[in-house]
């Protein structure tokens, strides 16, 4: 950790944004240390708190109380409740991830990561992925979601799996309880913008031309109030499934900031998504594997 440390908005550097100049300025550090850093007001523009996105003038004084340095952001080995292995084989795994935890550190130092339970059971990955917050896991799941996340246990198997999800060949297979009776199967095509903050914007009348970035619901079943739904996505984007379903009137239960006003008792329950079903070809034998993380019991209709 970098404490202390005083700055001074130089001459070329006028008119630059906060975040820029100390990317610029620490240029060794990931960046969302500079990101943690000012939202946690330790970063200080003659004297007072700052956004990310203020404009310095030629000799501000900018000064830094601590910014995290790279291995500040190494997930701390430890037992997870709630967590277990579902499969691995030495060159992949898949890890169950239980609900409320993060996959990665959020801030500095975290402990009860799904990293750092990966970590703790497979200490190797250390050697080949320690510059990664989620060290070899290939997706990331909200803090309140559940279920399956893939994993590379061995440096080529990283690289190649890394691949294969930026192409959209790791098919993922949730179920969520939404509100409301979905009564056919659908293929939510609206463009997601997830820049500028921590809730996504969802344009419906604009589809996304690339097909991975589509989520496909279909009923399994219902009550008239409530439906249980399989969501198939390939290459998602942050909060997909959830942001879809909502701006077509099928808000999943429990979920807080894209409900707008759920049926009596919806809102009282935990987020009620799971990632059920991992697929991706193993990077060695090249042969499917399917891994499933069993349904918990919650989902039952109410």
């Amino acid at each position: 950790m970098l404490e202390g440390i005083s700055l001074t908005v130089e001459e070329r550097e006028n008119g630059i944004r906060l975040d820029r100049f100390l990317r610029l300025r620490f240029p060794g550090l990931p960046a969302r240390s500079v990101r943690f850093a000012i939202e946690a007001g330790e970063v200080r523009v003659e004297g007072g708190k700052a956004q990310k996105g203020l404009l310095l003038s030629a000799g501000k004084r900018v000064v830094v109380r601590q910014i995290a340095e790279a291995r500040d952001w190494m997930p701390e080995p430890c037992d997870l409740p709630g967590a277990s292995v579902l499969f691995a084989d030495g060159v992949a795994a898949v890890l169950d991830k239980p609900p409320d935890v993060h996959t990665e550190a959020h801030r500095p130092g975290e402990r009860g990561t799904l990293a750092g339970y990966l970590r703790r059971e497979f200490p190797s990955v250390v050697e080949f992925s320690s510059s990664l917050p989620g060290l070899s896991l290939l997706t990331r799941l909200d803090y309140a979601t559940s279920g399956a996340v893939p994993a590379a246990l061995t440096e080529d198997a990283l690289e190649v799996l890394s691949r294969e999800r930026e192409k959209g060949e790791i098919r993922k297979t949730y179920f969520c309880l939404v509100c409301g009776c979905l009564d056919e199967s659908r293929t939510l095509s609206f463009r997601i913008d997830a820049e500028g903050g921590e809730t996504v914007r969802v344009r419906t009348e604009t589809p996304d031309p690339d097909s991975r970035r589509w989520t496909t619901v279909t009923p399994v079943a219902g009550d008239g109030t409530f439906t249980l739904v399989r969501a198939e996505i390939s290459r998602g984007k942050r909060h997909q499934i959830r942001a879809h379903l909502a701006a077509a009137g099928f808000p999943v239960v429990g979920d807080r900031r894209y409900s707008v006003v759920p049926p009596e008792g919806a809102g009282k329950r935990r987020l009620m998504l799971h990632a059920a079903e991992v697929t991706f070809l193993h990077p060695v034998t090249r042969k499917p594997i399917t891994v499933i993380s069993p349904l918990p019991r919650e989902f039952g209709l109410i």
